[in-house]
């Protein structure tokens, strides 16, 4: 039986647009970390004067509360509850809240701590950790606009001047950086939009923009037979050649260096990825294996603390933590190229504190009649398991520990398995015509800056063939693809969105700024 808890309203909120259905910026999903109060706005209604009130399914999990037209969500422990916001009509929303059952990554920007732009310029950065949807604000608006979407801060410079952007998170937290715009004839430090470490297959070629310090510019490499750069004016031709490690020097004409590191491989490479969530917990004594996938094999594993826990890899792509005494350790993984990942490992003491896990990804591509099994594990045995539709994908619990999937028609399926206690993880399954269970994915880098009559190509990998790429402006850019390529070319100034579609539907999308 649910338990609801009402949260309580303030007395009538005027609202300015009656009769626009009520809303809240929370969307139809937020996580919440336990012990944080996460605030979102109501709105909407149908009445001109109308009050609001909240309750949550299982306030074991989250409690809630409403002043006016703000909701609060309060994480309480680690599991999932359902938020109905109702107004004084009658009409509700439902909002699905999450609280994780570990801290949720630290919520960062991919932006160095101060970012000089040129009056008019625009500069796009990624936003990771903490808990979605995200936020931005700018502490002087006439310097510099700021929006976020899909996890993305879109920057335009205006004025010279400078200002503080500030990124918050769904659970209240933050991170900030500075950002210095100058004028058209101001000077800029030397600068380019390739990144200082950058992945290539062998033998094609990506383009970037150099631009700030004094031109010309030159660029000199370490390995010609790895990588080189050629300049013409402020762009930048970056063209691999054999497998190795090259590193392209980018030098102003006062000698300030830009260094870009290059890593070729001779296949199309998939990020390094582990079914190891970011954090572990497990007993001392006791010895959990996850799988390692993407990168160039083989890999190795080290640890920060051996006297806490330890780490091998068996049968070449298992990734075994053994934990040894009490305390926290980080495990690392590296592969051939010198990728690597991170593992936060903690042990406790007894045999009972190991969370409920498996060796499944969260989220899984099969193909029809596909049936892989995974490893269960922690929790509390026995386990059962559901399916959220069995004629997409069916789920059953083999030997006690194992848990098999099976791609029964094309679609989306959830699979929830839990164990004796409640506790739950779940698996998003997709079943098309394909046969992997890499997720889609592109060489291209997420935003890419194209000249005007440049063509990079890229490659497209993973998810269910075949490949359908698109332009959202092809005034702007335009892409041709073959099977498994496409290619973006630079028509005129200004953004374009590229969507690359598999045949479930699954998407990456990709930032083109032409110049």
């Amino acid at each position: 039986m649910s338990v609801f808890a009402h949260g309580g309203g303030s007395g009538n909120t005027v609202n300015e647009k009656p009769g626009v259905a009520l809303f809240t910026d929370a969307g139809s999903a937020a996580t919440v970390t336990h012990g944080m109060v996460a605030e979102f706005s109501i709105g909407g209604g149908a009445q001109k004067f109308v009050s609001y009130s909240a309750s949550s399914s299982d306030t074991k999990i989250a409690t809630v509360s409403v002043d006016g037209s703000k909701l609060k969500i309060s994480g309480v422990t680690a599991g999932e509850a359902t938020v109905t916001v109702t107004d004084s009509a009658g009409a509700n929303v439902k909002i699905a809240v999450k609280v994780p059952a570990t801290q949720l990554d630290k919520l960062t920007v991919n932006a160095p701590s101060e970012v000089t732009l040129t009056a008019g310029m625009s500069s796009q950065y990624r936003v990771s950790g903490g808990a979605a949807p995200y936020s931005v604000a700018v502490s002087n608006p006439n310097v510099i606009a700021a929006t976020s979407a899909n996890g993305v801060i879109s920057m335009t410079a205006a004025n010279p001047g400078s200002a503080t952007i500030v990124v918050f998170d769904a659970a209240g937290g933050s991170t900030k950086f500075e950002a210095i715009v100058t004028g058209a004839g101001q000077k800029v430090a030397l600068y380019t939009t390739a990144p200082e470490s950058l992945r290539m297959t062998r033998h094609i070629s990506s383009d970037f923009i150099v631009n700030g310090g004094v031109g010309p510019y030159v660029v000199t490499t370490t390995d010609a037979e790895v990588v080189t750069g050629s300049i013409s004016g402020d762009k930048l031709v970056i063209k691999s050649g054999m497998s190795g490690r090259g590193i392209l020097n980018v030098r102003d004409a006062k000698g300030t260096l830009a260094v870009i590191n290059v890593n070729v491989s001779g296949d199309l490479v998939a990020p390094m990825y582990s079914t190891a969530p970011s954090n572990v917990t497990l007993a001392a004594g006791s010895s959990p294996t996850y799988q390692i996938d993407g990168g160039v094999p083989p890999f190795i594993a080290s640890t920060s603390n051996a006297d806490v826990a330890q780490a091998s890899i068996i049968t070449g792509n298992q990734l075994q933590i053994k934990g040894i005494s009490v305390g926290v350790a980080d495990i690392f993984v590296f592969d051939s190229t010198g990728e690597s990942l991170k593992v936060g490992t903690t042990v406790g003491g007894g045999t009972g504190n190991v969370p409920l896990y498996s060796t499944s990804p969260s989220a899984i591509t099969l193909a029809l009649g596909a049936e892989p099994t995974y490893k269960i594990a922690g929790g509390a045995a026995p386990y059962n398991v559901s399916t959220s539709n069995s004629n997409v994908a069916q789920a059953t619990i083999a030997d006690g520990n194992q848990l098999r999937v099976k791609g029964i028609g094309a679609g989306v399926a959830e699979i929830v398995v839990f164990d004796r206690s409640g506790a739950s993880f779940k698996v998003v399954a997709t079943v098309g015509s394909g046969n992997g269970t890499v997720p889609l994915y592109s060489t291209s880098p997420e935003a890419i800056t194209v000249a005007i009559g440049a063509q990079p190509t890229y490659n497209i990998a993973g998810g269910a063939a075949p490949y359908t790429v698109t332009s959202s402006n092809v005034a702007v850019a335009t892409v041709t693809q073959t099977a498994t390529t496409f290619s973006v070319k630079g028509i005129a100034t200004g953004q374009a969105g590229v969507s690359i579609r598999d045949a479930n539907g699954t998407s990456v999308n990709i930032l083109v700024e032409v110049r």
